[in-house]
């Protein structure tokens, strides 16, 4: 690259240019890269921190918030078992017949409940109705 008076030429605009354009297009990609593994990090942690309560919670009688925390969890296994095949709702009855909740973790001491969790953007919503209770928005 040569100055001379009148300033740099249209070729070495060009390639700076091109520097600058490429330095960015990287440092998007990483930052993508970055922030999409987050939440999966964190759902992986999540189930595997709530694999011992889930286990303890099958035998007692739970809560409402219990059996919409035991459906989420279930949930995310199965989301991280099968993301190719997972639709934006999970219903509770494919979760039971697929082993990842048992029937014993969606009932209280005097109800059955039924549910469903819908996914979207990594976030899982959990909802289910009771005969005594319902999730807001079911």
């Amino acid at each position: 690259m040569i100055l001379n008076k009148h300033g740099w030429g249209l070729r070495e605009m060009i390639f700076i240019c091109a520097a600058i354009l490429f330095c960015v297009i990287l440092a998007a990609v990483l930052i993508n890269q970055l922030y999409s593994a987050i939440p999966l990090n964190n759902l992986e942690e999540s189930t595997q921190n709530n694999s011992n309560s889930d286990t303890t919670n099958s035998t007692n009688y739970n809560s409402y918030k219990q059996i919409e925390n035991n459906l989420k969890t279930a949930a995310i296994s199965y989301y991280l078992k099968n993301k190719d095949n997972v639709e934006e709702i999970i219903v509770s009855e494919e979760l039971i017949s697929e082993g990842y909740l048992k029937e014993s973790q969606l009932q209280t001491n005097d109800d059955t409940c039924l549910g469903y969790v819908i996914i979207e953007d990594n976030t899982f919503s959990p909802y289910i109705t009771c005969e005594n209770y319902e999730t807001e928005g079911y």
